[in-house]
């Protein structure tokens, strides 16, 4: 579970180094960290498994500590991956020949990094190695620490440095084209409805695209396109759903001309710093992707005409806050906001009256406000990696909830708030501080599964602890309990 964590934490970003040769940073009294491949260790006498019998795997370290301590490191590696990500990031552009590469760090008690050895995927980009060790370099120049030990320990993660290139998958069907040249040669344009253009290293859209009258979705995503051109809209009546998922567009660069024909658009994965203004050309719009870019806030004027938008995506999309004007999109019933910087919600988002889903996850959230009981129509609700030591009083209001997930927060008791929740039927708990599992827990006659996995209350053997009872209990009424 612990191993699972970092690695999710670290995917969201974290991102090191490669070297043919070992690099030594910082200054005495400090021993230097030291960064190479594992492929050239036996070039700099070091043997990496022999290392690791040292620097103990950070997993057993973590499952030996009282639960809070093992939050304080966990926090602690976050910090510093971003840290690292943020760093990375800021020097420059990322490599548009990108890889995929494993890191070991192994740091010494205090928290130092001694060793930083990389294991690249495939045969990566050499100038592409270079500059993300002088990126590295440059971050470790500062002594960055990680969280002390009582021993050396070590940790291993899988990220990668820029987007790497990846197979193309193709869809085949009826209907179906994904080459240029079968859509040049086809004789019968009227009988194609779908278009895969996604990986083929486009530039610009090719007008090959306007030969389909009945064209109902164009992929275009993991292409270089630098603009969205109004012809797209204008000229392909039929158009349903449009991606330019991982691009190079920017701002001023989306056209859309007024149309009620698309319904779905992805603009995630851009150089976009808002939401385009003439998306609200597309009036009939029902799912809007902007995550992977770089908001730098939530303009909600843009969409806020939108009546028909029920699915607005904003993972990882850079936001700090929300607006009070987020009241207005009364249509939304899925918001997702996986991997922003939130440190708080506007009171205003209970009146999004009819929104049923809502993921705040791998936040900064210390608190939710009361207003989020308001929300009569919420069946799912995904608040996990946040430090959240308390829930509000108002929680006991939900009319609709099924799933909540509050793992990996700050809570130190089960949320009495939850107890009289009877539609509840999913609540997972894991990585908390959660030390005692109170009776009333059973009242909760809908519920259907509970994690409670990594809290003192699950630590030895729950089935035969003090609250084996309300378990047995629990799984007398069809409650799947995961300890």
């Amino acid at each position: 579970m612990v191993r699972a964590l970092l690695v999710a934490l670290l995917l969201a970003g974290s991102q090191l180094t490669f070297a043919q040769q070992t690099i030594t940073v910082g200054a005495a009294p400090a021993p230097p960290t030291r960064v190479l491949l594992w492929a050239d260790s036996a070039a700099h006498n070091i043997s990496p498994v022999e290392l690791l019998r040292t620097y103990a795997p950070i997993e057993t370290k973590l499952d030996a500590l009282p639960a809070a301590k093992r939050k304080e490191h966990t926090n602690a590696l976050m910090e510093l991956s971003q840290e690292k990500k943020t760093s990375v990031e800021s020097q420059g552009d990322l490599p548009a020949d990108g890889f995929f590469y494993e890191v070991t760090e192994l740091f010494a008690a205090s928290g130092r990094a001694d060793w930083i050895i990389v294991k690249p995927m495939g045969e990566p980009n050499r100038k592409a190695l270079d500059d993300l060790l002088r990126r590295l370099a440059v971050f470790y120049q500062a002594d960055r620490f990680a969280k002390p030990m009582a021993a050396p320990y070590s940790n291993g993660y899988f990220t990668n440095f820029g987007r790497p290139r990846e197979k193309r998958t193709v869809l085949t069907g009826d209907s179906i084209i994904n080459t240029l040249e079968a859509a040049a040669a086809t004789t019968r344009p009227d009988t194609v409805k779908y278009l895969y253009f996604n990986h083929l290293d486009l530039k610009d859209v090719p007008n090959v695209v306007y030969r389909f009258p009945n064209l109902e979705e164009l992929d275009l995503s993991k292409n270089r396109l630098t603009q969205l051109p109004a012809r797209l809209t204008a000229d392909l009546p039929q158009l349903r759903r449009l991606s330019v998922l991982f691009n190079q567009i920017s701002n001023d660069s989306v056209f859309i001309t007024p149309n009620k024909h698309l319904l779905a658009l992805t603009l995630q994965g851009n150089k976009l710093t808002r939401i385009p203004t003439s998306v609200r050309n597309a009036r009939n719009l029902e799912s809007l992707w902007m995550g992977n870019n770089k908001l730098s806030e939530l303009n909600i004027k843009a969409i806020k005409k939108l009546k028909h938008l029920y699915d607005l995506n904003l993972y990882n999309a850079g936001l700090t806050s929300l607006p009070k004007q987020i009241r207005k999109l009364k249509h939304v019933r899925v918001l997702d906001l996986y991997y922003n910087e939130l440190t708080g919600l506007p009171k205003q988002i209970g009146k999004m009256r009819r929104l049923e889903q809502l993921a705040v996850a791998h936040n900064k959230l210390t608190s939710l406000p009361p207003q989020l009981a308001k929300l009569r129509y919420l069946d799912t609700l995904y608040v996990h990696h946040n430090p959240l030591a308390t829930l509000p009083t108002t929680f006991n209001r939900f009319k609709a909830i099924r799933l909540l997930d509050l793992s990996y927060s700050r809570l130190s008791a089960f949320p009495a708030e939850l107890t009289t929740l009877k539609t509840l039927e999913t609540i997972d708990l894991s990585g908390n501080n959660i030390q005692v599992l109170p009776a009333s827990v059973t009242q909760l006659s809908g519920l259907k599964h509970l994690y409670l996995r990594s809290n003192p209350v699950t630590r030895d053997d729950a089935k035969i602890g003090p609250y084996a009872k309300v378990i047995d209990q629990l799984e007398a009424q069809n409650t799947a309990v995961y300890y």
